[in-house]
């Protein structure tokens, strides 16, 4: 292993420093007992949720075992794994401007709370590796031009030319900032407060290797590596996907797999689906990416009654290496990406999009392209609220269209995510919004267990039945093989607002139809591919759906299951 430690380091630092650094490497890693987890990659029924640690609260618990409360209440055998958003000490961002990361916020817990937590679910934690809080230990050294800190953080001449350099924001990219040494510009990819940590130092490196080594001494089975794609700069390049920070993907996931046999790497890499593709490697990289193109297209298609991009998507994604798969989910913590629809989408229905979003009361973050101009980013926007109604205005369909939208989402190869505001059909927190001035405090509400419980008392009311409605859809999927995260997927291609996908794993097939329109569709055996000998046995269908002889009626919105015969049997 240590080979290949080193032959991988070596694509990074010279020679000599590559072998100082194995060495290094494997003494921390000779400290950390091995943990033994299942031996299977993924099934169907691993079902992640999103949340923040400070998501739910109560009088009487922190906020971590008051999640866990939620959890038990609410969701009991449902959610296999929770990704815990950064709960270490911060300065902004919610999170994202780490000042300690060895730390658990004294506002959202213990480490005592987060291993409790682990007794019942499974652990994501994030690395958030690509930078720190202005505030962070090592920059106050780098401020005082004291080592080791003095070191550890990208600079560049205050003149220097980074306009080729790929944005993720429309804020200035080098900020100044005053050392005991005279003023200095820091590469900040994100914000002011959030300094970009220089990976060519090598003694960062290991710095990082130490954190995600004590992650999983601490519980954790998959870390996601936030914002990895900017981790290594090089001027003259578009800092981005650069050979270096994917040596540093290929490092970690040998790491983590040599410390517990269920570790799993999930890439952040919010951009266009080629890219994204890319940190899959060659099996070796991340096992699990994001599949950010999917919330884009989803949306796009109940708001415009249109199956045909997502459908043409579904079918252009390519086989997958052995053990990598997807997480597949349609709302978190940040925004609906707009990247991810490019060459998908044309302008014209992004803006077709964008304008419904803005109708429904969300906003639009920009980011500034190499040209210097402005471009849409992201739409802000909680995803309840987004399913308002469609292009045609407001409607009555808001409840299920959103479930429409988990079925889909639910449908697909991958591991399937849940943000937690999506199991509340959370409006948008406009008082959120107003207190921070940010876009995506928008869909970031944040609730009391009595809240919660308020909210769900009523049976008869919109936020229980779509909570009763996910639980539902949640079962039948754990339950049925088919849904494998490494099955195989087909969508059909009918002239119809209805998403047709067709799942196989071990031996068992499930045909998914969900109908993108506000219309009652109908649709005959011969025109689905799988019902031509008849209608298949309904794993899950909604309200209204009509299964016969002929073929389906869809309602609205209408979601159905079917169990179909294994034609290879």
């Amino acid at each position: 292993m240590n080979d290949t430690v080193e032959t991988l380091l070596e694509r990074v630092y010279p020679e000599r420093c590559a072998k100082e650094l194995t060495e290094r490497i494997h003494q921390r890693l000779s400290e950390v007992e091995k943990r033994k987890g299942r031996e299977e990659a993924w099934c169907a029924s691993d079902i992640v949720m999103i949340t923040y640690g400070d998501s739910v609260s109560s009088v009487d618990k922190s906020p971590l075992q008051s999640m866990r409360t939620f959890l038990a209440e609410t969701l009991s055998g449902l959610v296999s794994h929770v990704h815990l958003l950064p709960f270490f000490p911060y300065t902004s961002d919610d999170g994202f401007a780490v000042k300690d990361y060895r730390a658990v916020d004294e506002v959202n817990g213990t480490w005592e709370d987060i291993h409790d937590l682990g007794e019942d679910v499974e652990l994501i934690f994030d690395l958030v590796i690509n930078h720190a809080s202005a505030s962070h230990p090592h920059f106050q050294q780098f401020l005082a031009d004291q080592p080791p800190g003095n070191g550890y953080f990208q600079t560049a001449k205050e003149d220097e030319d980074v306009s080729q350099v790929t944005r993720p924001r429309a804020s200035p990219l080098l900020q100044r900032y005053e050392t005991s040494s005279g003023p200095r510009w820091v590469w900040c990819s994100f914000s002011r407060d959030q300094v970009d940590w220089d990976f060519s130092n090598p003694d960062v490196l290991y710095e990082f290797v130490d954190i995600f080594l004590t992650y999983y001494e601490h519980g954790a089975s998959w870390i996601r590596l936030d914002a990895i794609a900017f981790l290594w700069k090089e001027l003259g390049t578009a800092c981005v996907h650069l050979p270096e920070t994917h040596a540093v993907v290929k490092l970690l996931r040998l790491l983590g797999d040599q410390v517990s046999s269920s570790s799993k790497i999930l890439t952040e890499t919010n951009v266009p689906l080629p890219e994204n593709l890319s940190y899959f490697g060659d099996g070796d990289e991340a096992d699990i990416i994001y599949n950010f193109s999917l919330p884009p297209l989803l949306v796009h298609g109940l708001l415009t009654g249109n199956a045909e991009y997502l459908t043409s998507w579904c079918n252009s994604l390519p086989s997958l290496p052995k053990g990598c798969t997807y997480l597949n989910f349609t709302a978190s913590h940040d925004g609906i990406g707009l990247r991810p629809a490019e060459g998908i989408l044309d302008r014209s229905e992004v803006d077709r999009l964008i304008a419904c979003v803005r109708d429904f009361g969300g906003r639009v973050t920009e980011r500034q392209r190499p040209d210097g101009t402005l471009s849409p980013y992201e739409a802000n926007i909680s995803l309840y609220d987004a399913f308002k109604g469609t292009v045609k205005g407001m409607d009555e369909w808001q409840a299920e269209r959103f479930l429409a939208s988990q079925a889909v989402m639910l449908s697909l190869v991958g591991v399937p995510a849940l943000y937690y505001n999506s199991f509340l059909s959370a409006p948008n927190n406009y008082a959120g919004f107003e207190a921070t001035g940010r876009n995506r405090t928008l869909n970031r509400k944040k609730w009391t267990l009595g809240e919660i419980r308020e909210r769900f008392a009523k049976s008869e009311d919109k936020p229980a039945q779509v909570l009763n409605g996910l639980k539902d859809l949640l079962r039948v999927r754990k339950e049925q093989p088919a849904f494998h995260p490494e099955g195989t997927q087909q969508a059909l291609e009918v002239d119809s607002p209805v998403f047709i996908l067709r799942r196989e794993a071990e031996g068992h097939v499930v045909l998914c139809l969900i109908n993108l329109s506000d219309e009652t569709i109908q649709l005959s055996n011969h025109e689905v591919e799988g019902l031509s000998d008849g209608v298949g046995s309904p794993l899950y269908q909604s309200a209204g759906v009509n299964c016969n002889e002929g073929g389906v009626e869809l309602p609205a919105y209408g979601i159905l299951w079917l169990s179909l015969a294994d034609s290879s049997s």
